[in-house]
């Protein structure tokens, strides 16, 4: 239906996505197959779609995890009946039913079979083109109101020529994403439009991000990484919130998916204005026990006696990293050989090993974020639809909410989950 306003022409449709990735293109496609009658469109103010789908996974897009139905997610009990729903067998099936198919590693990560993203967006993009779902790339929706007729009413501005243009719809689904990496098109605007019809949002703030610390001993080993165990140490606390796998130091402090996964108590820490800060406290033998590390000290020194103490942990950490541990210890000072260590340096060199702590001045921002915490407020909306408690025909899904989950393929689980269900529109 095309309606003619002030000389201008009005599209209008039975149903408007606004947000062309990853909950947004499942919703669109969902939408079609369920209502066959049903005009619809994707409104998208990137250029073209699915751009941060094309980042994810380093490229190779981690698509689900085999234990995404019982990950610890943020809002667990809301995003629970979406997962339940489109659970992870059913989302691999809706995207056999696309024509791709996956594989998954050891961990339980789940991939394309071609290892490239793009075969994730291609598989989507075809389908909304079979369904003959219209697409607006380069429409920035800046205002959104219910008119006098009970329709959604969509103000656009496009990108390339600043042009304003408008859109009705019957139904609405904002999958915007949230605000984590705005180059991609996650740039907080769905927070805005749901602002605009009433809705909540809890204040976002970097859920997967590097971690900032100024440690002179972090910065001078930039670009090395080590696989360690990481605790985070709030103020008054003991370690936790820990997580194990890579580590790398950066000129900023630190990075790789342990310190991701753990970067999200750091971030609503000093977002809710705390001043004082915490600590990373980091473990680079996770493998081995302080009592099978203190043996092996121990052989190493009496197997090597002329050794200087600066390569004891040549076996077991990286160069530069073991160096920088038995540099910063004082029997280092007179430079000695692994046969002139005393049994104290043993067992402080274990303590450093074991838990090094580093303190933390906060997180990087939201260019730099995987995935943002916060959004909109879930208490007024229906889990079991995505439905709008507060406004009729209005349905949300993605990250644009306030659920969000670890490293590993678990966001976009939720992206397909949610997306799927809020395209059914029961």
């Amino acid at each position: 239906m095309i309606c003619h306003i002030r000389g201008q022409i009005m599209p209008t449709f039975d149903l408007i996505v606004i947000g062309g990735s990853a909950s947004g293109l499942c919703a669109a496609i969902q939408a079609a197959r369920s209502h066959r009658d049903f005009s619809i469109a994707v409104l998208e103010q990137m250029p073209k779609l699915g751009k941060k789908i094309l980042a994810t996974g380093n490229g190779r897009c981690n698509l689900s995890n085999t234990s995404a139905g019982e990950h610890d997610y943020h809002n667990f009990a809301f995003a629970s009946p979406a997962l339940q729903k489109y659970d992870v067998e059913e989302t691999l099936s809706f995207f056999r039913s696309l024509g791709l198919l996956t594989v998954t590693d050891a961990d339980g990560r789940i991939y394309p079979m071609s290892n490239t993203a793009s075969s994730v967006l291609d598989a989507l993009r075809f389908e909304i083109d079979r369904l003959g779902i219209k697409v607006y790339c380069g429409h920035s929706a800046k205002s959104v109101h219910v008119n006098d007729k009970g329709l959604f009413k969509i103000s656009c501005q496009k990108s390339d020529t600043g042009e304003k243009r408008e859109f009705e719809a019957h139904r609405l689904i904002i999958a915007t994403g949230g605000k984590a990496a705005p180059v991609h098109g996650s740039d907080g605007s769905g927070y805005v439009l749901l602002k605009q019809l009433g809705h909540g949002i809890v204040p976002p703030f970097p859920a997967l991000v590097q971690l900032r610390s100024d440690s002179g001993f972090i910065r001078a080993l930039k670009g090395v990484r080590v696989n360690a165990k990481i605790a985070i140490r709030l103020p008054g606390g003991k370690p936790s919130f820990s997580s194990q796998g890579e580590i790398l130091f950066t000129q900023y402090g630190l990075s790789g998916i342990a310190a991701m996964e753990v970067s999200r108590p750091v971030s609503e820490h000093f977002a809710a204005g705390n001043k004082e800060g915490c600590f990373a406290v980091l473990d680079f033998a996770p493998r081995m026990s302080e009592g099978e590390l203190t043996e092996y000290l121990y052989e190493r020194c009496q197997n090597n006696p002329s050794l200087p103490a600066e390569n004891l942990l040549a076996g077991i950490l990286p160069g530069a990293l073991g160096r920088a541990i038995c540099k910063g210890l004082k029997f280092y000072k007179g430079k000695p050989d692994c046969g002139n260590l005393t049994e104290s340096d043993i067992k402080l060199l274990n303590r450093r090993i074991k838990a090094m702590d580093f303190d933390l001045q906060g997180v990087q921002g939201f260019n730099n974020v995987q995935v943002a915490a916060g959004g909109a407020d879930i208490n007024e909306f229906n889990p079991v639809t995505m439905q709008s408690r507060k406004v009729k025909s209005l349905y949300i899904c993605g990250e644009v909410l306030d659920v969000d989950g670890n490293c590993g393929g678990f966001n976009l689980q939720w992206a397909w989950s949610s997306g799927l269900l809020a395209g059914e529109l029961l």
